[in-house]
This record gives structure tokens, C-alpha cells and sequence, in this order.
């Protein structure tokens, strides 16, 4: 059923004015913003700048890592503050170094000429055991070693540990940044998984309200258990919403509606931090997107503002 009532749910861990200018640019009659600001962040200075009745702060916060459950976390909150609320229509998650690349008009219609699809991308054949990435996303456990990007430890189990593997715990608890009580978690010969098969995709989706309900549901029926697996699983927002969809599917035996993300992120460049900051001279790749490309991400303003003024001039 189409419906002209969008919910945006933003994670954001810096820049109040920035993420200003997003909802500014988003914001129409039936558009909802519901924004979780990363515990670290001062909230106030986040308030102090937006206003606007239909954006609200969610208070319920977590302090959010790169590559943590944390940021799984945050989407889960956001999601149960959605479904909480008298709204309909469907929930797209954000980030604050999001920006759209279509006009607004154009992104209300395109999504409810879609009202009846889910917007996310991943594999359907399930994540190769035999692969690397089955290795360190779902054997492996992670531990952070701080709230720094990329500052961890990953773990097999006890009986899979190499030398290198002690060699780093003995290191690293020496000097303070691993609690070897975390040891007693790893002490097992296969990392119990919940699923039977893992999926991976894209960490940027727009769901209906129905299939945020569902994914909801089953998240609150299993808690326990996901929470105690994800936890310590790497960048688990790659993950939880596209095995959990397809285990809802095999459950139920109904498929979802999917279509591709619909966000343009360019990790192709060269000598530069992936994915790509946008800057002024990236505006023609933007522009020319293709037509189910409403995002991209990401940028700053700290970098470069201008790329956002001049999108404004051309959409």
C-alpha cells in the first residue's frame, strides 16, 4: 500500500550543523527524523541547532565503535523508537555524512512508486565457509582493545589459537588493553553460531514498517542469544539484518521484496581512505547516479562544505 510517510532513522557522531543541512534538505509534510547521537557526543549541542517537531533525539544512546555491535545496536533502537510511534509507511536509515543526490520530490515519489519493496543488498548464497571473511566474521571473536577505529583483537576459539594469537594476548594484557577474563568466552572448540547460514551486505537499507516489524520481532523473541553472538562479531551491521532476514524467510516461507541499497558509496579510488569523502569536483559523479541512487556518502563538511552547496544548487 503506498504511503507517503517517510521515517528517517540517522546515526550521527559529530557535526550538528551538518546533519542539519540533511534533514533541512529531506524535510516535507509526512517526513520523520528520529536520530541516535552517539553517547560520546554532546546531545545539547546537537538540540541547540535542530528544532524541528518532527525530528526527535532519541535519549536511549550507546556508545557507538567503528566495527561494533554498538552500531547494530543503535539501528535496533531507533528502530523500536519508530515502531513505538503512530506512523506508517516505512524507516530508511542514514547516517549524518549522508547526503541526498536527488531531489526531494523525486526521492518522495520514488519511494512510494516502491512502497511495496524493501531496499537492501545482499548475497543470496551465504558467506563461503571455506572464505576469509566466514573466518573473521563468524569464527572469530572480537575484542576491543579501545574506542579507536580498527583497534582490536580477533580470536578463534581456544583450540584454534596460534602463536601469533598468544603472543598478541600476552601483549596486549601486559600492557593494560585486554582483560584476559575474556578468555573464559573463547574457551570452546567452535564459536557457537545461531544461524546455520550467515549473509552479508550492505549496512544501509530502507525497510517497510512491516518488515522492520518483523525483523523486530524476532531480534526481541531471540535477544539473548543474538546479543550474546554479535557482540563480538566484526562489523556485525554487515550481517544481522540480512541473515535475520533470510532466516525469517525460511521460517515463514514468505519472501521479501527486495531491491538494491539505495545509496551510491564509491570505494574505488585510489591513494585515498575508503569509502570516498566527496569533495567539489566529484559533483558530476553524483549527479549522474543512476535513478535508484537517492544517497551518497560520504561526506564532511570539516573537508569540504562546498560539494553540499553546490549539490543544493543543481537538485
Amino acid at each position: 500500500m503506498q504511503s507517503d510517510y517517510n521515517n528517517y532513522i540517522i546515526t550521527v557522531h559529530k557535526s550538528p550543523t551538518q546533519l542539519k543541512r540533511l534533514i533541512d534538505k529531506l524535510d516535507a509534510p509526512n517526513q520523520f527524523f528520529y536520530i541516535h547521537v552517539d553517547l560520546k557526543a554532546d546531545l545539547d549541542s546537537f538540540k541547540n541547532v535542530i528544532s524541528q517537531k518532527n525530528v526527535y533525539f532519541i535519549p536511549d544512546r550507546v556508545n557507538c565503535i567503528w566495527g561494533d555491535y554498538s552500531l547494530t545496536q543503535a539501528a535496533l533502537k531507533l528502530i523500536k523508537k519508530v515502531l513505538n510511534s503512530e506512523t506508517k509507511g516505512r524507516m530508511t536509515l542514514l547516517s549524518g555524512q549522508d547526503y541526498p543526490i536527488k531531489p526531494t520530490v523525486y526521492i518522495n515519489d520514488f519511494l512510494q512508486q516502491y512502497a511495496d519493496y524493501d531496499f537492501i543488498s545482499y548475497t543470496l548464497d551465504p558467506v563461503d565457509e571455506q572464505s576469509e571473511l566466514y573466518l573473521s566474521r563468524v569464527k572469530k571473536y572480537k575484542f576491543n582493545l579501545s574506542e579507536r577505529k580498527k583497534d582490536y583483537l580477533l580470536l578463534p576459539p581456544l583450540f584454534d589459537l596460534t602463536k601469533r594469537d598468544i603472543k598478541k594476548v600476552i601483549g596486549n594484557t601486559f600492557n593494560g588493553r585486554f582483560n584476559p577474563i575474556h578468555l573464559k568466552e573463547i574457551f570452546t572448540r567452535n564459536r557457537k553460531s545461531p544461524f546455520a547460514n550467515h549473509y552479508k551486505g550492505s549496512n544501509w537499507w530502507s525497510f517497510q514498517l512491516s518488515t522492520a516489524q518483523k525483523i523486530f520481532d524476532y531480534y526481541t523473541k531471540h535477544q539473548s542469544i543474538l546479543d550474546t553472538y554479535y557482540r563480538r562479531t566484526l562489523i556485525s551491521d554487515e550481517l544481522f539484518f540480512h541473515t535475520l532476514l533470510r532466516q525469517i524467510e525460511k521460517e515463514s516461507g514468505s519472501p521479501f521484496n527486495t531491491l538494491p541499497y539505495l545509496h551510491f558509496v564509491d570505494w574505488s579510488k585510489k591513494n585515498v581512505p575508503l569509502p570516498v569523502t566527496f569533495r567539489k569536483e566529484d559533483l558530476n559523479l553524483l549527479l549522474n547516479q543512476p535513478e535508484d541512487k537517492l544517497f551518497a556518502r560520504k561526506f564532511d563538511i570539516d573537508e569540504d562544505e562546498e560539494i553540499l552547496d553546490l549539490l543544493d544548487d543543481h537538485l
